[in-house]
């Protein structure tokens, strides 16, 4: 139902900023935390990426800013959903980017895996943190990339090792 109201509210052109995400952003009163009458609250309680991505088409056009928080609820229902299965979950850490793509990403991933290796601990599941092998100095290393961002050959070779002590 929220999202058919975003569609219909998609042509209101004072808004400038756009808070786009689940319940956490959905839960704040930006407008009045910023004291900001051009900001849109865009949240959903209980939404996924997915759901994020299928609303995109009703941003109005004068939007020139948008604060995203998304995934924790794909991470708790996919969890749950194999945990209630009896699968047991590893969770892998995000890949630090190489040099010439890192700009401000790098320390952004750091955190997220903080967070993520912190999820997995006080839920019971494994936390595989790949960075070691592959950004040892929290950049991607040249001779695991073509692109600074997607793995070459090797680099998989020496994933698969990693995860075999899993198996």
């Amino acid at each position: 139902h929220k999202k058919s109201q975003f569609e219909v509210l998609s042509m209101n052109e004072k808004f400038t900023t756009m808070m786009l995400g689940d319940s956490i952003t959905d839960e704040g009163q930006w407008d009045e935390l910023l004291n900001n009458d051009t900001i849109q609250n865009r949240g959903i309680s209980g939404d996924t990426t997915d759901g994020v991505l299928d609303r995109l088409d009703s941003i109005n056009k004068n939007i020139e800013k948008v604060f995203i928080m998304i995934g924790v609820n794909d991470i708790m229902r996919g969890i749950k959903t194999f945990k209630d299965k009896n699968i047991k979950v590893h969770i892998k850490s995000t890949l630090y980017i190489g040099e010439t793509r890192k700009a401000n990403f790098n320390p952004k991933v750091e955190e997220l895996n903080k967070r993520l290796e912190k999820y997995a601990s006080e839920n019971k599941i494994t936390f595989i943190n790949l960075n070691p092998i592959f950004a040892p100095n929290k950049v991607l290393k040249k001779e695991f990339t073509f692109d600074d961002l997607h793995l070459n050959g090797t680099a998989y070779k020496l994933w698969t090792q990693e995860i075999k002590n899993y198996f």
